[in-house]
């Protein structure tokens, strides 16, 4: 069991390009307080730091805890970063922000001492810690959303990489001449197991004249297709959402499949709205995966939904500062 900070209370913000969450947590992993705010990327980073900083303060002092009660705080960001300087080197959807000092400012306004990481890898420290993974030190998390991000904790730790951008597998090559993905590349995972690779394969074979109800779902408009949409024509049992859902699963596999064999994990946790879809997701990604997948590792391996839902990245922001604080010079 990994060595814990000697302190009451961590606090762990998830910051997001519309929305802020911060938790209060107990070192043993419970939710003291919580508090949702928004960003407003588009006033700048200093509003933003600002922001945070006295919605931080707001929440523990509605918990009846001190300032003083609290001896570090974690932060999940977007973007490349330097996790080891806490530096944010870009957030694309977030004016302004390139190369900010987060750590060095954040102390500043609270006072405390901080460490910043990657969103994906706290998501999946905080499965790892308090989720779908707990008591497990090998673990794989993929979140499917607009994108595909992902974390990978090794041996109870993050795997960071020289460049602290490893666990990025939403940029796995899954079509080596594939779609052009936003990072420059062809065929990365993302640009077919996002929600938005889900709509996009619709609209391709829609506009290839296949039949579908999801065109009278939109109403002709196919710019309105998203993977809501294939999936609840998928539940009406139409049969090119069902052949779009198997591609999706196919591809979602070939990355799973990759993990496991690479990193032979203990648990592969998958987040994003579309786990709720159930066994509808998991028992054909299962079976697609076992087939694609070495059996040794396989069979050792769960492919499990996430627990946490949206509080997990700023859980996994307070656990990463309570386990891995040598690491932030914490």
């Amino acid at each position: 069991m990994p060595k814990t900070a000697k302190q009451k209370y961590a606090v762990g913000i998830d910051l997001g390009g519309t929305n802020v969450v911060a938790v209060l947590m107990s070192t043993t992993g419970k939710v003291i307080a919580e508090k949702r705010f928004m960003t407003f990327a588009d006033k700048g980073p200093d509003f933003v730091i600002e922001n945070i900083s006295d919605n931080v303060k707001i929440m523990t002092r509605d918990a009846g805890t001190a300032i003083k009660d609290i001896s570090r705080v974690g932060i999940g960001a977007p973007g490349p970063l330097d996790s080891k300087k806490g530096i944010v080197l870009v957030a694309p959807n977030m004016p302004g922000w390139k190369n900010i000092k987060l750590k060095d400012e954040l102390e500043k306004h609270l006072k405390l001492k901080t460490g910043v990481e990657n969103d994906a890898n706290c998501a999946t420290f905080a499965e790892k810690w308090v989720g779908a993974a707990k008591n497990s030190d090998n673990v794989v998390g993929f979140t499917l959303g607009t994108g595909v991000g992902g974390g990978i904790v090794i041996g109870g730790k993050l795997l960071r990489g020289v460049t602290y951008t490893a666990g990025e597998l939403g940029h796995v090559a899954v079509e080596i001449n594939g779609r052009k993905c936003g990072c420059g590349s062809n065929g990365c995972l993302e640009t077919y197991a996002s929600a938005t690779g889900i709509a996009k394969t619709a609209v391709e074979e829609i506009r290839q004249g296949r039949a579908s109800i999801i065109t009278e779902m939109v109403k002709g408009d196919l710019n309105k297709i998203t993977s809501k949409t294939v999936y609840e024509a998928l539940l009406q049992k139409d049969k090119l959402a069902e052949e779009v859902w198997a591609k999706f699963i196919k591809y979602l596999a070939a990355g799973v499949a990759d993990m496991i064999n690479i990193l032979n994990p203990e648990i592969i946790v998958i987040a994003g709205g579309v786990i709720n879809a159930g066994e509808k997701l998991f028992a054909p990604l299962r079976e697609e995966t076992g087939k694609r997948a070495f059996a040794a590792p396989f069979n050792a391996c769960r492919i499990l939904p996430a627990k946490l839902g949206e509080l997990a990245g700023a859980i996994g922001a307070a656990g990463i500062v309570i386990f891995e604080g040598d690491y932030y010079g914490i």
